[in-house]
């Protein structure tokens, strides 16, 4: 089957709201099977949002709605659902009964513009919403000679999850459609097309196990998924997820939600050792992911932010002739950084971090991007010389992950 998701509201089309809803109502129509075909976000005009219904309905068996469903003037969702499909609206009187009686708990009396929230299609029934004040509605009908479902559902994202929960959900599953079943891996240190190039020989043997790269400031996320019976898919999944394990080896860090400073925080605590930061471009960006783990006290001791040169030698034992000699942005620098880190907190293991993050402040031997890293315990340092683009931001952000990933590998290795 296939489906369309609308979303409406003319907050949306702007720079101040995201439409998050559509990945709400994706998940289920994934997980159940439906092919989603269609996603759109329409303003609060009726004109707009008609065509928009006609266009879902022409080409899809399912039309979710989101949104619309208010007591303001610019609420048109049901008005125009109406019209489009030519079903009358009542007021239930259920409905308004109810809402009656939530304002008054709440010591006021219910405002009149309140009593279109509680009109239905003719003939049809809701969806009660425990949540709030907008019921929900699911319409079966024919459409130019095919069947036709349309879902409509408030756009307040906590009402919309519980009637997906307790209503869409299970009429999904009353389908009887292939589920549909997920894998992920976490990939870092590898960009995007070297990934597809690896992965290029799975794509004809594992047709039936689509497969979607997914790149973010320095990681990637491999999604992959299979339909069928629970078992069946998951012995396909599993067979294709070894497989590429062993082409991308110690590349793949983890799965589904696992994090880089999540996946170190577990070797760390395996081996009962501890970490500390130095950090310089990264400006404490490094020991704020760390510390944003549950339970990172039990692995991360602290960390520095050293800015300046002064701070460099004074708080960390960074030593002068090497910023004299090599600058601030050197390998010299970053191993002593490490090294200080590691010193001035008792830990087993110390991260330092220094880079040019820009926009000013590169040159033709050391452009702007350019970050040195290393990862030091009292009888083994490894460093990095990497780069980075995308601005300061990214910049920062992909540095943080570099060192992670660094001291990971380390880890791996049986330092």
């Amino acid at each position: 089957m296939r489906a369309a998701i609308i979303a409406v509201g003319s907050e949306m089309l702007g720079i101040s709201r995201v439409d998050t809803n559509s990945l709400d109502v994706t998940r289920h129509l994934e997980e159940w099977g439906v092919e989603l075909v269609r996603k759109s976000v329409v303003g609060d005009h009726a004109a707009d949002l008609a065509h928009e219904l006609r266009a879902a309905l022409a080409e899809c068996d399912i039309v979710a709605v989101m949104g619309g469903l208010g007591p303001t003037e610019d609420d048109v969702t049901k008005e125009v659902v109406s019209e489009v499909l030519g079903i009358p609206l009542r007021e239930e009187e259920e409905i308004l009964e109810r809402m009656a009686a939530l304002f008054a708990n709440r010591g006021y009396e219910m405002p009149e513009s309140n009593r279109k929230q509680a009109f239905v299609f003719e003939g049809h029934g809701f969806l009660r919403n425990p949540r709030g004040t907008a019921p929900g509605f699911h319409l079966d009908f024919d459409w130019e000679g095919r069947p036709r479902h349309l879902w409509i559902f408030p756009g307040v994202p906590n009402e919309l999850h519980g009637m997906l929960e307790a209503d869409f959900g299970p009429w999904l599953r009353t389908l009887g459609l292939a589920r549909r079943f997920w894998r992920t891996l976490r990939i870092a240190g590898m960009p995007e097309s070297l990934a597809d190039e690896k992965l290029k020989p799975f794509y004809d043997r594992y047709r039936e196990t689509p497969v979607t790269i997914l790149a973010s400031r320095g990681e990637l996320s491999l999604h992959f998924y299979a339909n069928g019976p629970e078992d069946s898919a998951y012995a396909r999944l599993l067979a294709m997820e070894a497989e590429v394990r062993e082409a991308l080896g110690e590349r793949v860090y983890g799965t589904a939600d696992d994090t880089l400073e999540l996946v170190v925080g577990r070797m760390l605590l395996a081996r009962g050792e501890s970490v500390a930061t130095a950090e310089s471009c990264t400006g404490g960006l490094l020991s704020g992911r760390i510390t944003d783990v549950p339970g990172s006290s039990q692995w991360f001791a602290g960390g520095v932010v050293a800015y300046s040169a002064d701070v460099k030698m004074a708080m960390l034992g960074v030593d002068p002739e090497h910023i004299q000699k090599h600058g601030e942005v050197s390998e010299e620098v970053a191993r002593d950084l490490a090294q200080g880190a590691r010193r001035r907190f008792g830990t087993r293991w110390g991260i330092g971090v220094t880079g040019i993050a820009g926009p000013d402040g590169g040159s033709d031997a050391k452009p702007v991007g350019t970050v040195h890293l290393a990862v030091a315990s009292r009888d083994h340092v490894e460093h990095r010389r990497v780069y980075f683009a995308g601005g300061r931001e990214n910049v920062r952000r992909f540095a943080t992950n570099a060192a992670l990933d660094l001291l990971r590998k380390v880890l791996s290795a049986g330092c």
